[in-house]
């Protein structure tokens, strides 16, 4: 995580202090990205479990989405595996899981630094107000790489830059979209 914020930062010229996102900030917003990826390009995972004689109930890993092999004979309630009877042994299976941020490709971080920078502004610029905008707020905001605002006729600057914003987070949704592998949902 730490080398996806150092990137972010990078990405969105937030790289002196006083920072105006949080690493926490950063952090929530890349999770919630990484849950939205995960469900249309999951990772195929190893799972085993070991069993104990006289326990009946397991629970799946935490990233499990949904089975691909290997539990065709169990139950599965929710994240749990419910056995009709007890035996020592491994249950041994594959599935879906929840990605991490190591594990997206690196052709792709730019998607996760887009959503992650307009999910955040769009959190600020909402609050903000045109006298703001106009006081040179927009400055502080170091909004990054390649912003070029025109203020139109018909539209204020708070508008402008939630479209802007929005485009963001919309480049990250369509991508994931149109090239959805392994996805079960």
């Amino acid at each position: 995580m730490k080398n996806f914020i150092e990137g972010f930062r990078e990405y969105s010229k937030d790289n002196q202090e006083p920072y105006f996102f949080t690493e926490k900030e950063i952090q929530n917003n890349v999770e919630v990205a990484l849950k939205l990826y995960s469900k249309k390009k999951p990772i195929l995972r190893e799972g085993n479990i070991t069993i104990l004689e006289g326990q009946k109930i397991y629970a799946l890993p935490e990233d499990y989405q949904t089975w691909y092999k290997g539990l065709e004979k169990y139950a599965i309630v929710g994240n749990c595996i419910v056995l009709k009877n007890s035996f020592c042994g491994k249950i041994s299976f594959l599935y879906y899981a929840d990605r991490t941020i190591t594990e997206i490709p690196e052709k792709e971080l730019y998607l996760f630094y887009n959503y992650c920078l307009g999910e955040m502004m769009y959190k600020k610029v909402i609050n903000i107000t045109e006298d703001n905008i106009a006081e040179g707020i927009v400055k502080e905001m170091k909004l990054g790489r390649g912003l070029d605002l025109t203020f139109e006729e018909n539209k204020n600057a708070k508008e402008i830059l939630l479209d802007y914003v929005q485009n963001k987070r919309l480049e990250f949704l369509n991508a994931i979209k149109a090239k959805a592998t392994g996805s079960w949902c």
